[in-house]
């Protein structure tokens, strides 16, 4: 009885509805009250600063302009948007610099992103000045902060004394005995990207990506050559490996682009870093990549070299462990300098995604312009095939390549053409007075000889505009025309250079350190294969030309193709079509 009373009693209670369960209660209490309040407000507060912050940097940035000492003495474009200024219309048309010139001079304004503004000069004199005195124009911190976060702080990111000290060691890796060891690898990987285009084409020839297989023979170049390490791009067999994995992530994923984007943004506007924006957990997964794999690499090589360090030079092959690559001979100029001098661990791992940056993409573009620029010009590629076709072997040395003075012609031409690297930046670090070739009038009617520069003024070096100036190189700048180097004119002596009379790889403490690794490797490619083909277009005229897609870099683009209108499919990359010298009676 007691029991079943007591039962009853919480039976009751149960249905009671005094007796309901809180937490099942829906209605919110001052605790949830109060814990919304105070995540609303710190929305309101982060939402609050964000904005205060661009509110801030728009309004110093506008200041900067409305007093920067070159407003009353320089034209220029006008601004086509205060958030991209004239970036958007520049990414767009490659060659609206040079048309700038024609109405405002070779020295003007014009506005970057966020509508920052922007010394342009063409000004031979002016160049020279900038390139020689790098302790005062530094690489632009935005490009500086960007290679930092993609590749570590190596030669891209350096300045001053630590770009004293990497260049240093890096000097014996890429000079002259070092590329002569390394041709044997160009001319290698040459005649495999023949073969491939061979057994695409088969015997009667056919169409080709040349800008995809170029990439693909370009990176298993810097591969091997570089760092020891064999990235297979040109094996279809075979699975892409980690460090093929992470820099397609960052360079040629579909996204690449927008992420791409994003950096800069975060670069220019550093707050934006604290948001988790498109593409940072992309950036973050390759960058562990690479570190890893780039660590591995160089503790494998240091373990191959053991105590070579001291052996004899005239022994050098043995001296390196049999190893070859650009990384060997860094490592090993790093163990034999002072102490003080040498490089950190995380410098040398840096070195190895420089290395691929600086020497796959830019290559392989200068490769598919000469190709490109010969289909077109078929009396140079006869020529150029007719010289090539008096080397009596497939394996030339790199004597035997620099030989050759129409191959030298072709590629100085299409360096100077089409130079892959369009512009740089500069900024500069301190006031300063920069010359001129001429005296200008400026637009407050006073005559400059030379211009203030204020700390903080970017510069854009115009490396393709300089290398196709009418008034250095004639009216025929613009045309493709091997012949023009028997004989230079006088004005190119002035070019700021370290190759050839060209601005292509610049001047002064900053030039290419790579350039005769470029050129050797150039001329490889263009040996194997001109002799292997006789290439034509595979579109008409005028359907391929420069585009930026995001970057510094020009590559050739397909820009109008037949049945565009009806919708017919954009063609990948440069299409060629290829005709094996056998079969096409020459």
């Amino acid at each position: 009885m007691s029991s079943g009373r007591f039962g009853n009693v919480e039976i009751s209670k149960q249905l009671s509805p005094t007796h309901k369960n809180t937490r099942e209660d829906p209605s919110p209490t001052g605790t949830d009250l109060l814990r919304a309040t105070m995540i609303i407000q710190i929305l309101v507060f982060i939402v609050g600063a964000f904005l205060t912050y661009f509110v801030v940097e728009g309004l110093r940035i506008l200041y900067e302009n409305l007093t920067s000492p070159l407003r009353n003495i320089l034209a220029g474009p006008p601004i086509q948007s205060y958030l991209a200024g004239n970036f958007k219309e520049i990414g767009e048309n490659p060659n609206l610099t040079t048309n700038w010139q024609g109405v405002y001079g070779s020295t003007f304004l014009f506005h970057d992103l966020l509508s920052v503004n922007e010394l342009y000069t063409n000004d031979l004199k002016a160049l020279n000045h900038i390139v020689t005195k790098h302790e005062i124009y530094q690489r632009a911190h935005v490009f500086r902060d960007i290679a930092r976060r993609i590749l570590g702080e190596g030669i891209l990111y350096a300045e001053l004394d630590q770009h004293k000290r990497q260049r240093r060691v890096l000097n014996p890796a890429f000079g002259v005995a070092q590329v002569r060891l390394l041709t044997e690898t160009f001319v290698e990987k040459s005649v495999q990207l023949c073969d491939v285009w061979a057994c695409q084409v088969g015997v009667a020839g056919g169409t080709v990506d040349a800008l995809s297989g170029l990439r693909k023979a370009t990176l298993d170049i810097i591969g091997r050559a570089g760092f020891g390490y064999e990235f297979n791009a040109l094996n279809a067999q075979a699975e892409p490996n980690e460090l093929n994995r992470a820099f397609t992530d960052l360079f040629h994923a579909p996204n690449a682009k927008l992420y791409g984007a994003v950096r800069l943004a975060q670069s220019m506007l550093p707050v934006l870093k604290l948001l988790p924006l498109p593409g940072g957990a992309q950036l973050k997964a390759a960058r562990t990549r690479m570190d890893t794999i780039g660590l591995q690499i160089v503790r494998t090589t240091k373990a191959s070299l053991g105590d070579s360090v001291h052996s004899d030079e005239h022994d050098k092959m043995k001296s390196l462990g049999g190893r070859r690559d650009l990384l060997a001979m860094l490592l090993k100029a790093n163990m034999s300098s002072m102490e003080n001098q040498r490089l950190s661990e995380a410098e040398v791992v840096a070195q190895i995604p420089a290395f691929f940056v600086a020497g796959h993409e830019t290559t392989s573009t200068a490769t598919a312009w000469a190709l490109h620029c010969l289909s077109l010009n078929q009396d140079a590629q006869t020529k150029l095939r007719t010289e090539l076709s008096s080397i009596d072997t497939d394996n030339p040395t790199l004597e035997e390549l620099n030989s050759l003075p129409y191959l030298e012609n072709v590629v100085r031409e299409t360096l100077r053409a089409h130079t892959p690297l369009a512009v740089m930046q500069r900024t500069a670090m301190e006031d300063d007075i920069l010359p001129l070739s001429k005296p200008i009038t400026g637009r407050d009617g006073k005559i400059y000889s030379g211009l203030p520069i204020r700390k903080g003024q970017l510069i854009h070096l115009p490396i393709a505009a300089v290398n196709t100036s009418t008034a250095v190189w004639g009216a025929d700048a613009l045309e493709f025309r091997p012949e023009r180097w028997d004989n230079i004119p006088d004005a190119a002596s002035a070019i700021p250079s370290v190759y050839g009379n060209l601005f292509t790889f610049l001047a002064g403490p900053h030039n290419c350190v790579g350039f005769r690794f470029a050129l050797a490797e150039l001329k490889a490619l263009l040996f194997t294969l001109i002799r292997a083909f006789v290439i034509t277009p595979a579109l008409p005229p005028g359907s391929i030309g420069p585009a930026t897609a995001g970057t510094t870099v020009q590559r050739p683009t397909v820009l109008r193709w037949p049945g565009k209108e009806n919708g017919k499919e954009k063609p990948e990359g440069l299409p060629l079509i290829l005709t094996p010298v056998e079969r096409s009676g020459i």
